[in-house]
């Protein structure tokens, strides 16, 4: 019975090491941001994990919509993450809606584009950096734009990137450079110090080189620059 269990948690939990990385220095990211703290910080990241990981579920079903065991699943997660949301932000919760417009596009981009097409990846990134906004607002009741657009912009260029080193065409070199300049002139308009964006040097040295290194080593360069993000962040947002 426990091996069972042991399996099905196994079997619907999200192997996207990458998005993880990216929820849990998003969360931090706007924790930090605020300069305070609550206990109710722990279980609104639960509540945020859950909807990340309901991916899995949601995947298999829609690889067959007859499969009852994985839409149970999903429903299931996104049913707690809800009721933990509501219980935790209450008659704030209308001011929140909004935020909605984000998955809605990344649901529908990922039924009509596909998992792996560019624009549903950008809205996944995006998706998950709301992270950062909505722990900010569980501890200072304000929903901080700037703060949504340092996040997503940084971590989105990391679909450029990995594009670039996986189809090794001129234009994805291109458009990962040009990515780069873009989120400068975004961080200038936010009046958010450029230096955040450090760790995107990489970005331009796989642009300019398309260096080569094992898939696993990519990932861990990705962990380095995300934590290296999240200091500069803490230290000059």
């Amino acid at each position: 019975m426990i091996m069972d269990v042991a399996e099905n948690v196994k079997k619907y939990f999200l192997k996207e090491y990458g998005s993880w990385s990216v929820l849990i220095v998003s969360y931090v990211a706007g924790a930090c941001a605020a300069h305070t703290f609550t206990w109710l910080l722990f279980p609104l990241f639960v509540s945020l994990a859950l909807l990340i990981n309901s991916k899995q579920a949601f995947m298999k079903w829609l690889r067959n919509v007859e499969d009852r065991k994985s839409s149970f699943i999903m429903l299931g997660q996104l049913l707690t993450a809800a009721i933990i949301l509501v219980a935790i932000f209450r008659s704030e919760m209308p001011r929140l809606m909004p935020l909605l417009i984000i998955p809605a596009l990344y649901l529908l981009s990922n039924r009509l584009a596909g998992e792996h097409a560019l624009i549903t990846e950008i809205l996944g990134f995006a998706l998950i950096s709301l992270a950062a906004v909505l722990a900010k607002f569980l501890l200072t009741d304000g929903i901080d734009v700037r703060l949504f657009m340092g996040v997503a912009f940084y971590f989105i260029a990391g679909v450029f990137k990995i594009k670039a080193l996986i189809f090794k065409k001129i234009q994805d070199r291109i458009f990962t450079a040009v990515y780069v300049l873009l989120s400068i002139f975004v961080y200038r308009r936010f009046y958010i110090p450029v230096i955040i964006l450090l760790p995107l040097l990489d970005n331009l040295v796989v642009s300019a080189t398309l260096y080569k290194v094992k898939l696993q080593t990519t990932g861990w360069i990705e962990v380095v620059k995300s934590l290296l993000f999240l200091i500069l962040f803490v230290s000059y947002y």
